[in-house]
């Protein structure tokens, strides 16, 4: 095979790429909650967040963390 056909995206990426975007991402969370605790969030983030809060509706792999880290990050914000 050649490079070029190794390097296209097949159907299969591309249907993932969409769910991906479109299911909330326990990734996706726990990186805005980490930003959240260093700076604080613009508008968009925010909204990134609350969207994404529900974490993976399919499991629950990362919601112990997600809570510990995003009280922490409140309490952070109510510093400020």
């Amino acid at each position: 095979m050649t490079d070029s056909k190794k390097s296209k995206l097949t159907l299969g990426d591309m249907v993932y790429g969409v769910i991906g975007a479109v299911v909330p991402s326990c990734g996706t969370a726990l990186r805005l909650v980490e930003k959240g605790q260093q700076r604080p969030l613009k508008l968009h983030e925010r909204m990134a967040l609350v969207y994404n809060s529900p974490l993976c509706p399919h499991c629950s792999c990362k919601r112990e963390r997600f809570d510990k880290e995003r009280q922490r990050m409140r309490e952070i914000e109510a510093e400020r």
